[in-house]
């Protein structure tokens, strides 16, 4: 999540009527040809913003909106039309990270209203589980058994939570991060107990940044914490131990600009979705490479978070959550519904 809201959606109408969709999609034949192609999966109304997402076992996307507190399911083969999975309280201005423990138990971050320094104005930043073990749905896509829905804390100490990964689904640990602060919370899902577990100068923000966002993604991988960040263009990791707490210094990976989240692939590379500049860069052996998208283009208009398939079929596709370049307008004035989207990911 980047930027700041208040004037996005004010003026969001505004800039929608007059302006074509730009797009440069390039064919890519083989591993050396740039930039990848991306497809649509679905494409929501306009001033939609997709803001984070995860993969169910069963191959199904759950799709966090920042716009709305929703929770919805998208099937990225159409066979259905996306469903609202949960819709939380108006008290929560959107929904932010969200991760799985067990299978088919997902965690979610509920944002508290908030103003252009992303500082809480009112209530409190809480965090749900969403058991989806219970929810069904019939050949024709409507629900005929909901989720189960439950308030796991209320994260009164929390600047603006954002990314969020699992440390331990045993235990019930996961960590979030605290884009304002940045710093990162410890929360045990199991009994709502929380504490700052990590705090970091390369998870702060810049003071000439345009943004009051540091740590934004976070991902464990190999005893390592992955973090982007949104105000300070580069992309770092710290060695942890079981219980999260830091058992060495942090170094930086690579420079990435303008990172909202990012996920790794199978092979360790890193795919940064970079929300501000509408593009994705892929991150391997310390050198960032632009592969999608450019600040000229609404192919990927302010694209935020990524996830791959779980199926056997799809464990190569990217699938992408974006907002519509409501951030950063495309060539300052151009918004588009915001999408999911997926890339084949093989030919790279």
């Amino acid at each position: 999540m980047q930027w700041s809201l208040r004037s996005i959606f004010a003026s969001a109408l505004v800039l929608l009527a007059a302006n074509p969709v730009i797009s440069c999609p390039v064919s890519v034949n083989n591993r050396d040809v740039l930039p990848l192609v991306v497809n649509t999966v679905y494409q929501f109304d306009n001033t939609t913003w997709n803001e984070n997402l995860a993969v169910r076992e069963n191959g199904k996307l759950l799709v966090t909106r920042l716009d709305t507190p929703i929770l919805m399911q998208v099937d990225p083969t159409n066979a259905v039309a996306p469903v609202t999975v949960a819709n939380f309280s108006s008290e929560y201005a959107g929904l932010l990270g969200i991760t799985e423990t067990l299978t088919d138990i997902f965690y979610v971050v509920a944002a508290a209203p908030f103003d252009d320094d992303f500082v809480k104005t009112s209530g409190v930043i809480s965090v749900f589980k969403v058991d989806m073990n219970t929810f069904n749905l019939n050949d024709s896509g409507a629900i005929t058994s909901a989720a189960e829905v439950t308030k796991v804390a209320d994260i009164s100490t929390a600047g603006f939570l954002n990314g969020m990964t699992t440390l331990n689904d045993v235990l019930g640990y996961v960590l979030i991060a605290d884009s304002y602060n940045g710093v990162v919370y410890r929360l045990d899902v199991y009994t709502g107990n929380y504490t700052i577990i990590i705090d970091d100068d390369n998870m702060k923000y810049l003071s000439d940044s345009i943004t009051n966002l540091g740590v934004n993604g976070l991902k464990i991988r190999d005893s390592y914490l992955y973090w982007s960040n949104s105000g300070n263009p580069i992309f770092c990791r710290i060695p942890i131990n079981d219980l999260g707490e830091a058992t060495g210094a942090s170094e930086v990976v690579a420079a990435v600009d303008s990172a909202d989240d990012f996920v790794f692939r199978a092979d360790g590379t890193a795919w940064m979705a970079q929300n501000q500049i509408e593009s994705l860069s892929v991150v391997k052996d310390g050198v960032t490479t632009l592969v999608a998208g450019n600040s000229y283009s609404t192919i990927l208009a302010g694209v935020t978070a990524g996830a791959f398939g779980r199926l056997s079929t799809d464990s190569n596709i990217l699938y992408l959550t974006t907002n519509g370049g409501l951030a950063i307008p495309v060539n300052g004035t151009i918004v588009v519904g915001g999408e999911i989207a997926s890339i084949d990911t093989s030919v790279y």
